[in-house]
């Protein structure tokens, strides 16, 4: 099993690419998981302009939003959640918080 894991990484072209930023489309009113490494950041993207981010631990990831993008970054490791507030909707993303790559949950 961890051979067919570790081969089908290989196979991925994202398991050559280099950086520390990513991009994930969200759609509104559903729940998401997310891992991010220490000191790495993601983007999300939803279908409406974000009005409000909130984290019920906000030692643990910075947000950044602008328009229809929230970019987390990943502080301090463990677990939050994120509510992003939209004219759509409510998305809620769990996210951990991992000290490598090797750690993460999801």
């Amino acid at each position: 099993m961890k051979l067919l894991v570790l081969v089908a990484l290989m196979a991925s072209p994202a398991a050559f690419a280099g950086g520390s930023k990513k991009t994930m489309s969200f759609a509104a009113s559903s729940a998401q998981k997310l891992s991010l490494q220490l000191g790495h950041s993601t983007t999300l993207s939803l279908p409406a302009d974000v009005s409000q981010v909130t984290l019920t631990d906000p030692s643990k990831v910075e947000v950044k939003k602008q328009g229809r993008k929230v970019t987390l970054t990943a502080l301090e490791k463990g677990t939050t959640e994120a509510t992003i507030k939209t004219k759509d909707g409510v998305t809620k993303v769990s996210i951990y918080v991992a000290a490598d790559k090797y750690a993460m949950p999801y």
